[in-house]
Parts: structure tokens; C-alpha cells; sequence
């Protein structure tokens, strides 16, 4: 089967996350191929969509989700990537989830280019920050949403708390 560009893109999201909202797979998709002579609206999204679905067999649509067959919605990492798009600014470099433990994503972003880390914040809380302190910056995100009390961070750490529309408040450290 020959795919374009913007359907191997879609792709390697899907293998990467193995499941994604189709609103955040429309915003990467889009914001990765945005040109003046190139425009993805909704029907070109949904027309990819649909040839991938019936060309390769294991890609699932629903009104949600775009999958891969197996893989389920992992509300954490969904959460990771609408981290990585407010803060990128919806147009991440490059990104990978094959990390490890309290590591849920790890995305480049900017010019000069920086580098950071969205993890879970369980509990025991300080245990879990000491393991990410050697990163340069750390989002924290949390099943709650909402910041744990007491929460110290390190420098060029922040938490990212749910708000009711889905999007998400920074917290930051005080120190240096």
C-alpha cells in the first residue's frame, strides 16, 4: 500500500502511543504539515483515516480514539500529550513514550531546542521526584488532576494541573 507522508506521520503517532484522540492526532498532524498550499481539514483527516483503516486492517476509528488493534486509551499518556501541545505550543519536534517508569513522554520543542519529560506523580511523592531530578525539566501530571499537598519540587520542575476544559495550570518550583 503506498501512503503519503501525512498517513506514515499518523502512523508512527499510532506506534508510538498506540492510542490517541483523533483531536490530538488531527493537531499534530496538522501542525507538523502546515504549509500555504497545504491545508488538512477534517474530511482529508477522516479520508486518510478511512484508507489506512481498510489498506493495513489493524488501525480502529471510533468518534473518540484513532487505535491501533490491542491497544487501549492509557488516560495518563493522553494527558502527557495535551501536556506536550499546550507547551509546545501544538507543534512538538519530536516525541517518544518508550521510557521508563514514572516516565510517561519525552518531547523536544523551540529554537534552541529544549527537552522535556512528562511523569506521573504516585505516591510516595519524593521518591518519585528524586528519580527525575537529573532531568532539566519535568512536567508533572497526577491521576487526580489536581496538585498534591506538600509537593515540593526541584528546580526546572512543574506539575501540570487539570483544569474543567481539559487544559492544564503550571506549577513551578520556587528554587533557582
Amino acid at each position: 500500500m503506498l501512503l503519503s507522508i501525512q498517513q506514515k506521520y499518523i502512523l508512527e503517532v499510532l506506534r508510538k502511543l498506540g492510542c490517541v484522540r483523533r483531536r490530538q492526532l488531527d493537531t499534530l498532524t496538522r501542525e507538523k504539515f502546515r504549509r500555504p498550499d497545504l491545508e488538512i481539514s477534517k474530511g482529508r483527516m477522516d479520508a486518510m483515516l478511512r484508507q489506512l483503516r481498510a489498506g493495513m486492517g489493524d488501525i480502529r476509528l471510533d468518534s473518540e480514539f484513532v487505535r491501533l488493534s490491542g491497544a487501549n486509551p492509557n488516560t495518563l499518556l493522553l494527558e502527557a500529550v495535551d501536556v506536550m501541545l499546550e507547551l509546545a505550543e501544538k507543534k512538538p519536534e519530536d516525541f517518544k513514550t518508550r521510557l521508563e517508569s514514572p516516565e510517561l513522554l519525552c518531547f523536544s520543542w523551540g529554537s534552541p531546542v529544549r527537552l522535556f519529560t512528562v511523569a506521573e506523580l504516585s505516591a510516595p511523592i519524593q521518591p518519585t521526584v528524586e528519580l527525575l531530578v537529573r532531568k532539566k525539566r519535568v512536567v508533572w501530571i497526577s491521576d487526580s488532576g489536581s496538585i498534591p499537598e506538600g509537593l515540593a519540587l526541584p528546580p526546572k520542575h512543574f506539575f501540570a494541573a487539570r483544569l474543567e476544559d481539559g487544559s492544564h495550570r503550571f506549577y513551578g518550583s520556587n528554587g533557582p
